[in-house]
């Protein structure tokens, strides 16, 4: 029989089970990446003056996904990811499921932090060598994934406190925004809406980490959909405002020549007292982008606890950050970026839609099966 931690021991529940708000800012914190920093450029070559309303319609293609996993894991109560992959495919393909699993949270995880690293480059540390920024990320974010899934929570409810000045910097940036920059809404046609919806979809990636979590939260299944879900409409809200303040305050022209539209709204901002918004802007982001990788390190190392039935993660979190610290030292050219930030899109749609959605026809069909044997 193989015995591992497929699912969640009662007392162990009790003692690990973090609370439905913290359940809501886990996922916010795990969503929110560097993609949005640059979201109002692709947006803009895209949908122009629509790039708003792609970002709606890519928050609804994010709840229909979310759904399709909140069915899979209801199926299998007590079990994550991980343990319905055993449950499903047995000892062989189960294992095999969880390293290709462990290999994305990877790779996700390292795609994150060398896209931090080099938006951090370019505006603030022009002459500090790569790896020693890669090495800074690493440490941070070892220190934290080491710890439980509560302790976890804990800190990103306190990080969650720092969304209030980013509100407030953006919220500022209305004060010279011109509304028919954007308009009109349906220039480029709605097909081009629904494409520019492909790119925000890549930026909204972490709420598949609902599927390591799930059995660790608090509430019934209906309150955990609904407390994600929420977690979905703030973070569609909060993407939908960036990406339409930057295309009020820039005109298509000018947006078409700015990487990242949201640092340089930062910078284009004069405040009394402070000169360079974007100095104080970086930092304030850099915390949420350390919870994004922190929870793609959790979850492969709780990946590697279970394959080989381990009851904590502590132990393999070093081994992952090394393993992620290498991958996004790896490409030294912005070919070399461009192909691991590709790779990391179409192994999304793999291990998010793809395989969750083949293993729950395999569970519907073995469910059949079974009712029709008995």
């Amino acid at each position: 029989m193989y015995t591992v931690l497929t699912g969640v021991d009662t007392v162990a529940q009790k003692e690990k089970k973090i609370t439905r708000g913290q359940l809501f800012l886990f996922i916010i914190q795990a969503q929110i990446g560097v993609g949005i920093l640059s979201l109002p450029n692709k947006l803009n070559e895209t949908a122009k003056g629509g790039g708003g309303l792609s970002v709606l319609v890519a928050g609804v293609i994010t709840q229909l996904v979310i759904i399709l996993l909140w069915v899979l894991l209801k199926k299998f109560p007590g079990l994550n990811l991980f343990g319905i992959c055993i449950k499903l495919g047995g000892p062989i393909i189960g294992s095999l499921l969880i390293i290709l699993y462990i290999g994305y949270f990877i790779l996700l995880g390292s795609n994150i932090m060398l896209s931090a690293v080099e938006v951090l480059r370019r505006w603030m540390l022009q002459t500090t060598p790569r790896w020693a920024v890669l090495a800074l990320f690493s440490i941070m974010t070892l220190y934290l994934a080491r710890e439980k899934l509560t302790v976890l929570a804990r800190f990103y409810t306190l990080a969650s406190m720092l969304f209030i000045p980013l509100f407030l910097f953006i919220i500022y940036g209305l004060t010279q925004a011109h509304l028919e920059n954007m308009l009109p809404l349906l220039e480029k046609g709605f097909w081009n809406i629904v494409k520019g919806a492909k790119e925000t979809t890549i930026s909204m990636y972490g709420f598949e980490l609902m599927l390591i979590i799930y059995p660790l939260s608090e509430g019934t299944d209906k309150q955990k959909l609904i407390t994600v879900s929420l977690s979905n409409l703030f973070v569609t809200l909060f993407y939908f405002f960036v990406v339409s303040t930057c295309l009020m305050f820039f005109n298509s022209e000018q947006i078409k020549m700015i990487p990242e539209p949201v640092i340089y709204l930062m910078k284009s901002l004069s405040f009394f007292i402070i000169d360079r918004a974007d100095i104080l802007f970086l930092p304030i982001w850099t915390i949420t982008l350390v919870c994004s990788i922190v929870s793609y390190c959790y979850a492969a190392s709780m990946g590697f606890s279970v394959l080989l039935r381990r009851k904590s993660h502590r132990n393999f979190t070093p081994f992952v950050k090394i393993i992620t610290f290498i991958i996004a030292l790896a490409p030294v050219t912005s070919v070399g970026i461009h192909l691991l930030d590709t790779a990391s899109t179409y192994a999304a749609y793999l291990f998010i839609g793809g395989l969750p959605l083949v293993m729950l026809i395999i569970s519907l069909f073995i469910k059949r099966k079974g009712s029709g044997l008995a």
